[in-house]
């Protein structure tokens, strides 16, 4: 008997639906809809999954809304309990998949967020400091989805950026020879 195995890649609301995010004057129309192409070709080229998370800034917040940096949405009221719950969630249905998945069994691959999200960053959230923008740290619902994980998933989380897409696709390139 065959172990059948189903890898799957955990996303970004936003990786597949851009127009959850706040609109990007200046920019050209597909930086504001459609999906992140790079990332649905990777997956179909490797025959991955893709589970999306929820946005937690359009969920709460909607459209259009203005570009707020991390420290603005943790001084938004609620807001930062909102991704909790959310991230709860999404670790539950994570945990879900793998343990109640037998044929195929589930694996998830990585976890992507995306560069200066102040929800979503890995690695790069964009928060406020004497009036200049930075890039430090975890989003705020990144950062509760890794801890909600840790204890019971080694999973690697990785990072899309919209002006670099090629790079988080050398990432998954190297997950995926690590395991072959």
């Amino acid at each position: 008997m065959q172990n059948h195995v189903s890898k799957v890649l955990v996303v970004s609301h936003c990786l597949l639906n851009k127009s959850t995010r706040w609109w990007q004057f200046g920019k050209p129309p597909e930086r504001n809809i459609g999906l992140a192409a790079e990332i649905v070709e990777y997956a179909l080229k490797h025959g991955l999954g893709l589970l999306q998370m929820p946005c937690p800034e359009f969920t709460f917040c909607g459209n259009p809304r203005p570009p707020r940096t991390k420290k603005e949405y943790e001084a938004l009221p609620g807001f930062k309990e909102y991704c909790e719950r959310l991230a709860r969630i999404v670790a539950d249905q994570i945990r879900a998949f793998i343990t109640m998945s037998e044929k195929p069994r589930i694996r998830i691959v990585a976890i992507i967020g995306v560069k200066r999200s102040p929800s979503c960053a890995v690695s790069s959230a964009i928060i406020g400091k004497d009036g200049f923008q930075r890039y430090d740290g975890k989003g705020i619902f990144i950062e509760v989805l890794e801890k909600e994980v840790k204890e019971s998933l080694n999973v690697p989380f990785l990072e899309f950026d919209f002006d670099n897409p090629s790079a988080v696709v050398a990432d998954l390139e190297k997950l995926i020879k690590i395991e072959t």
